[in-house]
C-alpha cells in the first residue's frame, strides 16, 4: 500500500509478468509505457512505490 496524505493511493504488486518485477498501480491502473501499453518494471518494491507516489504528485 502506497499512502498520499494519509490515505491509500496505491500499491505494488510483484510477479504479475511471471518474473520478479515489481509494477506501480496508481487509481487501478499498472503505471508503465504509453507507447507499448506496458506495465513499468521496477527491481524493487520501493522503487514501485516511488513511482506510485510521483504520480499522485504529478496527478496523472
Amino acid at each position: 500500500m502506497v499512502l498520499g496524505e494519509g490515505h491509500q493511493v496505491g500499491w505494488v504488486e510483484r510477479g504479475l509478468d511471471g518474473g520478479d518485477g515489481w509494477v506501480a498501480v496508481y487509481a487501478g491502473y499498472f503505471l508503465g509505457d504509453a507507447a507499448t501499453q506496458q506495465a513499468a518494471l521496477r527491481a524493487t518494491a520501493q522503487e514501485a512505490a516511488r513511482t506510485v507516489h510521483q504520480a499522485y504528485l504529478e496527478d496523472l
